[in-house]
């Protein structure tokens, strides 16, 4: 049988993941990107001298979730192995919750995250495709448009290829079967559905009401690290942290603010963010210099949106042997932690309803869809709905209203203040004492569990409840120090 040609557009982790799936189920696959990224002898050598500009975010704290974790280990276990042989490691429960939790379950083997930097991820991917498939990866080509014709029976263009123009041999076009779009969340597709004579590609599009800045440090010698008590990252009110563990004995602290906040907008100078995390608990033993030592600056990221882009519309794409898969389909908050998942799962569902539907491009843009629509659309919308909130919590903080204050002067009750009252007061304090909520929060964390199963397990919402309804009879949870005692910090660095 003769193989079908696709053309992946992007060469960075789902580009890749794509092109893997692909050429597993026997299609013939091209990678095109358009930054230029050396082969490298080691993920060190990677890290230290791929530049990716057209990929920002490879540069900060990536969480390989227990949903990736598992997919990876199922699905390319021998991708998986090459990975722990590059020194990426499992965290599983039993290392996250210590011995303060009850026994475990055997369903928590699930739970294991995946300890590993952005780089090394895409090092060692890329080395795969190279040692087990004829997958054909060339970097410094732009793609510049599709190459498309009416589709006879839909009426709607009919993608044919690209053109392209390579740095080293100039402008050509390429045919394919099917285009996979993978160029990221910059990805120009909106104008290239446009040129071919497509529907206007309109998208939601929210801010997230963040910038964030990453640095990565290395651990000593001989230093082990510290023990994570309860969740990685947090929300102060005006600011968020996360911890990122990676591989080969690096780690990555991510702080995130409002971009209008001045003030915290200084956490971007090398002083002032090693300040911030010294003054959180939960990061500041990962950044004790006699734990570990920087080994990167401060990486600063931000015009961040919640995205989700509407390929198609009415039951029928925009353009038939296309698809848009990772960030170029849908991106949120990048403080979730779910980009990468995201972008692999969709480039595994693309593979299989690509095999599923051979010679039917309109039942494969069809079934694809509605297995994003119900598998990954949610994870954005939940996102897209915390950030919404977080940025009205962050305004009355600014002007000086107790976010958490949900009596109302004349008795009512303000329902977003509630919630985060019962998020702070409730949630937070019983993960460190109800292994039942632990669990329930980190399989909806890891992306094994729908967004809406946590708040929405009665059993699970009670025992949250019980603890919020103690909060008068233990001192305040404090998960770092307010706004005010920071920006005193902050100055002071």
């Amino acid at each position: 049988m003769t193989r079908r040609h696709v053309v992946v557009i992007g060469g960075s982790a789902t580009g890749m993941a794509a092109a893997l799936a692909l050429a597993r189920s026997g299609e013939r696959v091209t990678v095109l990107e358009r930054d230029a990224i050396p082969v490298c002898a080691s993920a060190v050598e990677a890290f230290e001298s791929w530049q990716r500009p057209g990929t920002p975010q490879a540069r900060h704290s990536h969480a390989f979730l227990a949903r990736l974790h598992n997919s990876v280990r199922d699905r390319a276990p021998d991708f998986y192995q090459a990975l722990l042989a590059a020194g990426a490691a499992p965290l599983r429960l039993a290392e996250i919750v210590g011995d303060t939790q009850a026994a475990l379950l055997p369903a928590d083997e699930d739970l294991t995250l995946l300890a590993c930097r952005r780089i090394t991820f895409d090092w060692v991917l890329r080395r795969h495709l190279a040692a087990s498939t004829d997958v054909v990866y060339r970097d410094r080509v732009m793609v510049e448009g599709l190459e498309a014709s009416p589709d006879a029976s839909t009426g709607l263009p009919q993608v044919r290829g690209v053109r392209a123009r390579a740095a080293e041999s100039g402008a050509e076009r390429i045919a394919a079967d099917l285009v996979v779009d993978a160029s990221g969340r910059r990805t120009r597709l909106r104008e290239w559905l446009a040129a071919i004579g497509a529907a206007p590609l309109e998208s939601e599009v929210q801010p997230c009401g963040i910038f964030y800045c990453t640095r990565f440090y290395r651990l000593h010698e001989g230093v082990e690290p510290p023990p994570i008590d309860g969740p990685i990252g947090a929300d102060l009110g005006y600011m968020k942290y996360a911890i990122f563990p990676g591989d080969s004995r690096i780690f990555s602290i991510t702080l995130a603010a409002a971009p209008e906040d001045r003030e915290l907008r200084r956490v971007v100078r090398e002083r002032v963010f090693q300040a911030a995390a010294a003054a959180i608990p939960a990061t500041r033993s990962w950044v004790d210099p006699a734990v570990s030592a920087p080994i990167t600056r401060v990486h600063g990221f931000g015009d961040l949106n919640d995205t989700l882009r509407l390929f198609v519309r009415d039951d029928a794409p925009l353009a038939l042997g296309l698809f848009p898969v990772g960030d170029a389909l849908v991106h949120a908050n990048p403080l979730s932690g779910r980009g990468c998942t995201l972008g692999w799962l969709s480039a595994w569902m693309l593979a299989d309803a690509w095999a599923r539907h051979p010679g039917d491009p309109l039942g494969f843009a069809r079934a694809l869809h509605a297995e994003i629509a119900r598998e990954l659309v949610p994870w954005y919308e939940d996102m897209r709905d915390q950030d919404h909130a977080a940025i009205r919590a962050a305004g009355l903080a600014r002007a000086g209203i107790d976010p958490l204050t949900f009596e109302r002067p004349d008795g009512s009750v303000d329902p977003g203040a509630y919630l985060r009252s019962l998020i702070r007061d409730g949630l937070v304090p019983a993960l460190r004492e109800d292994a039942v909520v632990l669990r329930a929060f980190l399989r909806v964390f890891n992306m094994l569990d729908s967004p809406k199963s946590l708040l929405g397990s009665p059993d699970v919402l009670q025992r949250i409840v019980a603890v919020w309804q103690r909060r008068h009879q233990r001192e305040p949870f404090r998960l770092g120090p307010d706004r005010d005692e920071m920006a005193t910090r902050l100055r002071a660095a």
